[in-house]
């Protein structure tokens, strides 16, 4: 769904609990208590953690800068020495790898973390913790990097091989299906992460893009059901806010979209242009909402959250002058005028001034629109005879009439009027 905000993954940098100081030495140390097992369920069968003792004190210390923080690149620099190190076992070398791999995403260093977590598991030789641990990271790197393919078989690899019920990892999963447009996947994968999440709510991302996989597969019901839920629970959560006014017109509920954008108006939410813009926009494309419209683009114009430019100016003057504040909306337009790129912003100015019966500032506009470049001259020159015919200027009038036909757009026009002052 376009009006929805779009929603993109973040890179998760994952290290499993039992990666910590005490792994370097594991095997050299009595067991004091069973680590935590993070997969249960796994069909792989978790290697020992048997290390090189002569490597010990190196693996310790490429440990101690890792948890330091600051210290990737010493990290990389003391795993690389473990890889070259002939005397180092499958153990060291899938530590030295994952270590490397996560030090270069501390980094923002996609390219080197990739291949250093893709070796650290073709190791085969982590324990399960740190293996899984390492198929997460690894997918949410290639989801973060827009590689579906890689990120989908990777976490399907992940569950496949854990039978796992961690409602993470189905998010991660609906976050890639719904970043490449995958909205039946998506659904099928974030509603398995909101069963599987017991510890409190699900997560306020799953649940935007639950909604908006809906909407997407032409499921707006779900979709506005869900969204009225979110925005009710999150009353101040502005980005639910503007996407169930965004289902509301979608849904052709513009009165309940506005009333909503409204409230947050007076709350204080509506903090950008594009906030104000959907409010007013709402509002002119309902019957006689315009003097609200006119209300709103004011607003925000005073707080200079919308920009003084010609398409405000040109919105506040059409809100204005279907409003019947005529005097208001001429005003508006003078000053979109100086700040149009062409003449139809001058052009509409003269049109409303000549209804006006205010004839020579009329002439004036339109003489302005023709300067600064009109796509039909022609209704600029058609201003200007009519203008001249009411101030009694008859010959003028003609000679604008003649102009006015040789634009194909106003010739007939044109033609029939001059034949009626010619009699």
């Amino acid at each position: 769904m376009k009006a929805l905000h779009h929603l993109k993954l973040a890179a998760l940098v994952l290290l499993a609990a039992t990666l910590s100081i005490g792994d370097a030495d594991a095997a050299r140390r009595p067991k004091k208590e069973e680590p935590k097992i993070d997969y249960p369920n796994a069909t792989r069968e978790s290697p020992a953690a048997e290390n090189s003792p002569r490597l010990g004190d190196k693996i310790q210390k490429m440990f101690d800068a890792y948890n330091e923080g600051g210290k990737e690149e010493q990290t990389i620099e003391m795993a690389e020495e473990i890889l070259a190190n002939e005397r180092a076992k499958p153990y060291d070398r899938g530590i030295a790898l994952m270590l490397a791999g996560n030090a270069a995403l501390g980094i923002d260093d996609y390219a080197r973390a990739v291949p250093y977590l893709e070796k650290a598991l073709a190791e085969n030789a982590l324990p399960n913790n740190n293996h899984f641990a390492t198929m997460h990271t690894l997918a949410s790197v290639y989801a973060q990097e827009d590689k579906t393919a890689e990120a989908l078989a990777m976490v399907d690899r992940l569950i496949a091989e854990t039978k796992t019920d961690d409602p993470d990892i189905y998010g991660l999963k609906g976050g890639i299906h719904f970043n490449a447009d995958q909205y039946d996947q998506t659904i099928a994968a974030i509603n398995r992460a909101i069963e599987l999440k017991k510890d409190g709510p699900p997560e306020s991302n799953w649940m935007q893009m639950l909604m908006a996989a809906y909407s997407e597969t032409g499921r707006e019901a779900e979709a506005l059901t869900l969204a009225e839920d979110l925005q009710r629970k999150s009353p101040d959560d502005k980005r639910a806010l503007l996407n169930l006014a965004s289902l509301y017109s979608q849904a052709n509920q513009t009165d309940k979209a506005a009333a909503l954008l409204d409230d947050a108006r007076k709350r204080g939410m509506l903090t950008e242009q594009r906030d104000y813009e959907a409010l007013y926009a709402i509002y002119l494309n309902m019957d006689g909402r315009e003097r609200d419209a006119a209300a709103v683009i004011q607003e925000g114009l005073d707080k200079g959250i919308l920009k003084a430019d010609v398409k405000t100016y040109s919105y506040l003057a059409q809100s204005l002058y279907f409003s019947d504040q005529i005097d208001p909306a001429i005003a508006a337009y003078q000053k979109a005028v100086p700040l149009a790129p062409d003449g139809e912003t001058a052009l509409a100015l003269s049109q409303i001034l000549t209804n006006e019966d205010r004839n020579a500032e009329a002439k004036a506009a339109a003489q302005q629109a023709l300067a600064k470049g009109l796509k039909k001259p022609g209704e600029a020159w058609m201003v200007i005879a009519r203008s001249e015919y009411y101030m009694d200027n008859f010959e003028a009038a003609k000679v604008a009439y003649r102009e006015a036909a040789k634009d194909p757009a106003t010739r007939d026009q044109a033609q029939k009027a001059l034949a009626q002052i010619s009699r």
